[in-house]
């Protein structure tokens, strides 16, 4: 009895289902009773039941296309898409390579927007030494990791309406105590006191933007970033190393022995691909290779280990570096493993916006090939620099730039 009640439910006013499978089952009528006579010898009985016929196909697939579509409409209501759109994602795209991206900053949030569109099986592995900002004050105030990059990440592989994009990335202009948080950094931040745990707070931030693929931090613990300079001299703290201008000789964490997230070992031990870069070479990507387990697991990995290298110079961290330099630096606080490959931007950059970044001391990495080669990588180069308001990677010229790449050295490798 209680199955029949549960069953009359599908009858209820404002379903949008009841039409749809009424006209499905009268369609069937038509087909069912004009079928037999199509081969019928009296001409206008014959003539009669071919369009009958026609006119029941041609309903029912339109009543099963309009029924399907109901059923999507509820269990994906913040798509607002076609249905072959959604079925393109869900289908196609969730076979899409396994790709681990490892970083943090904009850099790291800017090529996750394009592989978004190739692939929904993406794991973001996200460092956690921030201590500038929003984040700062909050992993200070609340003994949480910092969700600055966390949030930019998950903004970036969202799939929820921009609005809700808009409002996790605002920032408070003013209130005391409120001015310069991010709504996004407050929720994270709300959610670890609710669920007590930040790895939960991230994964039920992910369901609330719906985000294609997964936001990892690196590690779990309580993280800190110290420097040591070519002089002799250290300073730590994130916020605090690029202030000092003198040359970085090397990056260390605080604790040196903090264990990484089991998650990102798991993403990496499943990866078809694995990304460095871009980002702040020594704040933002660096520092999940100094958790020694995710540096070894990315070394054992047979696969494309691309480094994407930036476009600029960052004042404070690779003053004068060139693009050799960055990927010496890389491998020298790794191993030489975690990389195969690099990427470097061959396109040209706007004058007027090279201007803009020569105030901040910030100018074009330098492309030196043969030492690149020297290293014993591949290199790649293409044009995939932004055009407009600021010298980063495109996010879509990029992402179809390593899809191109990782294509063509899967059938290398398998020919």
């Amino acid at each position: 009895m209680r199955n029949f009640f549960k069953f009359t439910r599908w009858l209820y006013p404002g379903l949008k289902i009841k039409r749809w499978v009424f006209f499905i089952f009268l369609s069937l009528i038509i087909i069912l009773l004009s079928s037999p006579h199509i081969k019928d010898n009296n001409f206008i009985v014959k003539i009669a039941s071919i369009v009958s016929f026609i006119i029941g196909i041609f309903v029912l697939f339109i009543s099963i296309l309009f029924l399907v579509k109901s059923f999507f409409e509820v269990i994906y209501p913040y798509e607002r898409k076609d249905l072959i759109d959604i079925i393109y994602e869900k289908r196609l795209l969730s076979k899409g390579p396994k790709i681990v991206a490892i970083g943090g900053g904009t850099g790291l949030s800017t090529i996750l927007r394009g592989l978004k569109e190739y692939t929904l099986n993406i794991s973001a592995i996200v460092a956690v030494a921030d201590e500038g900002g929003s984040s700062g004050r909050l992993r200070q105030e609340f003994g949480i990791l910092p969700p600055g990059d966390i949030r930019n990440c998950l903004v970036a592989l969202a799939e929820a309406d921009k609005l809700m994009q808009d409002l996790f990335q605002y920032r408070f202009k003013e209130g005391d105590g409120i001015k310069g948080h991010s709504f996004g950094n407050l929720f994270i931040t709300a959610m670890t006191q609710i669920t007590g745990s930040f790895k939960d707070a991230v994964e039920e931030s992910s369901r609330v933007l719906a985000i294609r693929g997964r936001v990892i931090p690196s590690s779990l613990e309580k993280i800190r970033l110290k420097a040591e300079y070519t002089d002799g001299t250290f300073r730590e703290g994130e916020d605090k190393i690029s202030d000092e201008t003198k040359t970085i000789k090397r990056v260390y964490l605080i604790p040196q022995d903090a264990r990484p997230n089991p998650e990102a070992i798991e993403a990496i031990r499943n990866a078809d691909l694995i990304i460095l870069g871009p980002g702040s070479l020594f704040t933002s990507i660096i520092p999940n290779l100094l958790i020694k387990e995710i540096s070894e697991e990315i070394a054992k990995k047979d696969v494309l280990k691309i480094y994407i290298c930036n476009v600029m110079t960052q004042h404070g961290e690779t003053d004068g570096f060139t693009a050799s330099d960055h990927l010496s630096m890389l491998i020298s606080h790794s191993k030489k493993e975690v990389v195969n490959c690099c990427l470097v931007n061959s396109g040209r950059l706007e004058y007027n916006l090279l201007l803009k970044y020569s105030y901040d001391k910030s100018f074009p990495v330098i492309f030196d090939r043969d030492k690149l080669k020297k290293i014993g990588v591949l290199v790649f180069e293409a044009d995939v620099v932004s055009k407009t308001n600021y010298l980063h990677h495109d996010f879509l010229k990029t992402a179809k730039e390593i899809i191109n790449i990782y294509r063509n050295y899967k059938n290398y490798v398998t020919n």
